[in-house]
């Protein structure tokens, strides 16, 4: 029987790129006074969110939805997660009303507690795995995940910026 691949690399693969949205925020943090405030507010269409709500999303999700979910992971056997509703997930918390400093510090403290947790799993803690709707994801399914999300929705930040730049010209 061979050995088992050693997965250390895709791991720390994965935990470098979850530990790249609190660089992305710090470098946001020293720009983030030049984005009027109208524009942190603003929801260009009623389905979508604020700059300060799409980072208050973010938070939550790490904090009330995939921290949990890869808790139950390990605990459970074949846990099922049904798409949190993006939605409701960033409406009770108001984040518009909140600085955007803070939001921005709480995305940090959020994803860091998410990568605390995952560096405490042992390697074969890894290949837990959940159901997703219809799909099936052990750990590192649900880690690329997370790392598309954040990919999905800081883009969809970076065209509103530049879209709000264009149009002030």
């Amino acid at each position: 029987m061979p050995d088992a691949p050693d997965t250390t690399d895709l791991r720390d693969a994965l935990l470098d790129q979850l530990a790249f949205l609190i660089d992305e925020i710090e470098a946001l943090k020293a720009v983030v006074d030049r984005v009027p405030q109208p524009l942190q507010e603003a929801r260009p269409l009623p389905q979508d969110l604020s700059l300060k709500e799409t980072y208050g999303l973010l938070a939550t999700l790490d904090e009330a939805v995939y921290l949990p979910q890869l808790r139950r992971m390990i605990a459970e056997d074949d846990p099922a997660f049904e798409a949190p509703d993006e939605q409701a997930l960033a409406a009770p918390a108001a984040w518009n009303d909140h600085p955007f400093d803070a939001i921005l510090d709480r995305v940090q403290d959020a994803r860091r507690s998410l990568l605390a947790f995952l560096r405490t799993l042992p390697p074969e803690a890894w290949t837990r795995a959940a159901h997703f709707g219809n799909d099936r994801r052990d750990v590192y399914g649900l880690a690329h995940h997370i790392t598309q999300h954040d990919v999905d929705l800081l883009r969809a930040v970076g065209y509103r910026l530049h879209e709000s730049r264009l149009l002030r010209k």
